[in-house]
This record gives structure tokens, C-alpha cells and sequence, in this order.
């Protein structure tokens, strides 16, 4: 409530002058408040942009947050809020945690995580190991080994040999059942991806498979139809391959 202290009107001058007074701030309070709506109006986002969760991007070996840079902007582009980590090395399970404290350092308590390669194990620890009270929606992985491949058995283990099919990481990430809790776990895979075969990125349990062709490896990270399957995921569906 605005309220307005005045001296008694003394002559019919004096009260043209408050009355003109009175209507100039009335306009003033009336234009701020238009402008005010319109401001809102188009600053806004939708409703159901509000409660999507923020996405975090999750590169692979030897790689880094840059190879997300055209998804990101299509993601961002379409109304979602992105992050992209930059992971401290090639172990996955000190990745894991680095997910973990960049989740806690920006406050995010529910999240989808898109990941590329072997940052698809890195999230996978995270998600069945480390994510506490962290609500993971979605999880999608690009290209991602999550049963190894056999020519990283010869790295030693911090510099990918966490990769090697029999080796103790994936045996253990692999235990019991690949796709835990209420997570919606995605696998996007091609069979012209180059480095990892179809065959060693299936999830066991209730994940979707998207088993696509004509990709490569790093180029699932820019294609436009694997991009259409990442958004399809993201809310909630199994797409198809789009031929």
C-alpha cells in the first residue's frame, strides 16, 4: 500500500497541483508495474523447464569438457542448463568422486548425467557407489565400454586399464545389477563407432539400448541423430534408432 501525506488544500490552485501530483505518480506506479510484467513475461522460462534437473556432461579418456561444446549448446539452445566437468585424470573411481564434489560445490541434489566413453564408467561408479542423497534422473552413455575392452588390459590401471573386461574395476561396477535404484539408464552405442563394439556397451537389467550405425566413435558426440536420441532419453523415453 502507497500512502500519501499531503497539506490541506488551502485555494483551487493548490488543489490542481496535488491533484496533478496525484496523477503523475499514479502513471509512475502504473508503468512500473507494466514494465515490471513484461520483464517477467519474457525473462521467465517455462514451467516444466523449472523442474527439469540441470545436466551434467561427463567426458571420456584422455579427453575433456571441449568435445561436449556442440551438445552443450544444442542442450542449452532447447531450454536446459548444463554442466560440463573437467575430470582429473584417467581413473575412474577418483572421477567418481570428482563428480561427486562438483555435484556437492554447486549444490545440485538432482541431476542427468550425459557421458561420452569411459566417462560413461566414471558416472556409473558415481551413480552406484557415491551419489548419496544426489537424485540421478537420467543416465546416457555415448560409446561407452561398460564391459571393457581388451587392448586397455596393457595400461595400468589409473591411465584406463580400469577399461580391461576381467580387471577388479568392472567386475566389481559390473556386480549384481548394472542399472540400480530409480535412475532410467540409457545406452547409445554404433555399430561403426571404430573403438568400442556394440557388444561391450549393452547394460544388463532395465536399461534402453540404442544400438545406431554410421556414427563414430567421437562422432556420437556431434551427430544430430544421436543427439534427437539423447533428448528422447533425457525425458524419460527409449527412442528408436531413426534409422
Amino acid at each position: 500500500m502507497l500512502l500519501l501525506t499531503e497539506s490541506p488544500v488551502l485555494d483551487e490552485n493548490a488543489g490542481m497541483h496535488v491533484s496533478r501530483h496525484h496523477a503523475a505518480l499514479a502513471w509512475r506506479v502504473m508503468a512500473t508495474a507494466i514494465v515490471g510484467l513484461i520483464v517477467l513475461s519474457r525473462g521467465a522460462p517455462p514451467a516444466s523447464a523449472v523442474t527439469l534437473p540441470p545436466i551434467l556432461l561427463v567426458h571420456g579418456w584422455g579427453s575433456s569438457p571441449a568435445t561436449f561444446d556442440t551438445m552443450a549448446l544444442r542442450l542449452t539452445r532447447n531450454g536446459r542448463v548444463v554442466y560440463a566437468i573437467a575430470l582429473p585424470g584417467q581413473d575412474n573411481i577418483v572421477n567418481a568422486r570428482a563428480i561427486r564434489d562438483f555435484l556437492g560445490a554447486n549444490r545440485i541434489r538432482r541431476v542427468d548425467i550425459v557421458a561420452h566413453s569411459m566417462g560413461g564408467l566414471s558416472s556409473r561408479w558415481f551413480v552406484k557407489y557415491l551419489r548419496g542423497s544426489v537424485s540421478v534422473t537420467h543416465y546416457v552413455s555415448l560409446g561407452t565400454p561398460q564391459y571393457g575392452l581388451s587392448p586397455t588390459c596393457m595400461l595400468p590401471l589409473a591411465e584406463g586399464g580400469q577399461m580391461c573386461p576381467n580387471g577388479p574395476f568392472l567386475r566389481k561396477l559390473n556386480s549384481g545389477d548394472d542399472t540400480p535404484g530409480v535412475t532410467a539408464y540409457t545406452s547409445i552405442f554404433s555399430a561403426d563407432d571404430g573403438l568400442v563394439p556394440g557388444s561391450s556397451s549393452h547394460l544388463d537389467g532395465g536399461a534402453c539400448q540404442i544400438g545406431d550405425h554410421g556414427v563414430t566413435h567421437h562422432g556420437l558426440l556431434t551427430d544430430a541423430r544421436v543427439y534427437r536420441q539423447v533428448v528422447y532419453s533425457l525425458s524419460g523415453r527409449c527412442p528408436p534408432a531413426f534409422g
